[in-house]
């Protein structure tokens, strides 16, 4: 099985998941300040989309909800709610309450459902900030046009269980109702449901220059 590799937003350090965890806990997290929870979050079906992110142990879900929104899931407006061992937990409860070992599922869209684990590393600290600070994102998928095999930029919504339903723009201008029903490529777990076509704010990792 392939590794995704992801990038750390604070250093750059590209590492697989698991080390890259391991990499958070000893190089960026502080003795005191802001306590937060430190969040792996994960595509439910699909792992490879992955995050971390620290979270003050202050703030409520709905702030954790407003950002999966943001980076990974606003298409239409869709409802939402976090779940706990098959229990709805509300929007209200503090991410404090919850503690290391500790696993949510999200959902977003009740219609066509994106499902998007999220596991408590542990308590982490930082200086005094407001909300999600987004630590490490895995690095974009690549894809191959199922008719040339350059990069693929758009994934047919109509043939999405296929092997390979993704295009080039180029062979997708060749069909003109493929063309557009066709969805753009995401570093997301939702790419190709509904109405999505990418995250709302640009939090692509953008390397420092030296």
């Amino acid at each position: 099985m392939t590794v995704v590799k992801g990038n750390c937003y604070l250093c750059g350090n590209e590492l697989g998941k698991t080390a890259m965890k391991n990499h958070i806990l000893k190089e960026h997290s502080a003795k005191d300040g802001q306590e937060c929870r430190l969040l792996k979050i994960e595509g439910a079906y699909d792992k490879n989309y992955w995050l971390y992110v620290d979270v003050p142990a202050s703030s409520a879900l709905s702030t954790l909800d407003s950002f999966l929104r943001k980076i990974w899931l606003e298409c239409c407006g869709h409802m939402s709610a976090f779940r706990s061992q098959y229990e709805d937990v509300g929007m209200a409860n503090k991410i404090g309450s919850f503690n290391m070992g500790d696993v949510l599922l999200h959902e977003y869209d009740f219609g066509s459902t994106t499902e998007t684990l999220i596991t408590v590393i542990g308590t982490v600290y930082r200086k005094q900030q407001r909300g999600v600070r987004l630590l490490a994102r895995n690095v974009p998928i690549t894809f191959s046009c199922c008719k040339c095999g350059s990069p693929a930029e758009l994934i047919d919504t109509e043939d999405y269980d296929s092997e390979n339903p993704f295009y080039c723009l180029k062979c997708a201008e060749k069909n003109d109702e493929l063309y557009e029903l066709a969805l753009p490529v995401t570093n997301s777990p939702r790419m190709g449901v509904c109405g999505y076509t990418g995250e709302t704010d640009t939090l692509a990792f953008v390397p420092k220059s030296r």
